[in-house]
């Protein structure tokens, strides 16, 4: 029988188990057997790209000296893969940090020269401060230290008012000594908690390849991280077609079924990669 005719239970054909790799994809949670895994590792970009478009291309990469194709499996399931929306994140709070670091040496210049101030002085009105109203994040530890620049922040802007105000009541240079403790107290809080956010953000953006044989060439699907290594009874699942018949997931050939969770947990996506066909 060919590889894209086998049954979806016929990845219980010689066990009633099956050990799979649990990862996720936003809030849903996929299952890959690990019998058709051949190898997996840190994704260290040592691909050749052959750009399509600005949206579209196909990367490759090596297993074993032989060239493989990667898939992105996010991008599979016609979603954004978490470690992309990360690396734009980075470069966020990377120009976001220097314009607070620019915005403190514009307003040092209008304190020492009397230039005019154009900064914003109302936090919500930076770039920052219309990001930061809307920005979630999903990570826990991430999301504490974005918190923790709220008070820094409406700090730093609050400066402008205070201080340009005393300048121009004739208090030029107690005005310029709080700038410069400020500048090192509350800017340097600030910095430093940009720095932590892009550390937390480094850690947590590390994609692996998922080398996978199935049973027709050699692939590798790059994941944002595996989250376990489970075992599961026949009893655990349910085929697709036997849930849903709607035509965009049945056009997902790779996906299998249901693997019934425990702990009141959502089913998990089982996929069975010997029916991909791309």
């Amino acid at each position: 029988m060919e590889p894209a005719q086998i049954e979806s239970t016929s990845l219980f054909a010689e066990s009633d188990y099956i050990e799979v790799i649990t990862f996720y994809v936003g809030k849903t949670q996929y299952a890959t057997p690990v019998s058709e895994v051949r190898y997996i590792e840190q994704d260290k970009r040592k691909t050749t790209r052959i750009e399509i478009n600005a949206k579209l291309g196909a990367e490759v990469t090596t297993y074993q000296g032989k060239p493989v194709p990667i898939y992105d499996f996010a991008e599979l399931m016609g979603c954004e893969a978490e470690y992309i929306k990360n690396v734009r994140l980075l470069k966020i709070l990377e120009d976001r940090e220097r314009d607070h670091v620019m915005w403190m040496d514009a307003l040092g210049a209008t304190l020492k020269t009397g230039a005019e101030f154009t900064k914003a002085r109302d936090p919500s009105q930076c770039e920052f401060g219309k990001w930061y109203a809307t920005f979630k994040a999903d990570d826990e530890l991430l999301a504490d230290i974005m918190a923790d620049f709220d008070e820094p922040h409406k700090r730093i802007h609050g400066l402008a008012e205070k201080l340009i105000s005393m300048k121009d009541l004739g208090n030029q240079s107690e005005a310029l000594e709080i700038f410069e403790i400020e500048k090192h107290r509350t800017l340097g809080r600030l910095v430093g908690l940009f720095a932590s956010a892009r550390e937390r953000l480094d850690t947590i953006t590390r994609p692996i390849l998922l080398y996978i044989d199935t049973g027709k060439k050699m692939i590798a699907v790059r994941l944002n991280a595996i989250s376990d290594i489970v075992t599961h009874t026949v009893n655990d699942f349910t085929a697709q077609h036997d849930v849903d018949d709607n035509q965009d997931i049945t056009n997902l050939s790779f996906v299998s079924g249901y693997l019934e969770n425990k702990d009141d947990k959502p089913p998990c996506v089982l996929l069975d990669w010997r029916l991909f066909n791309r």
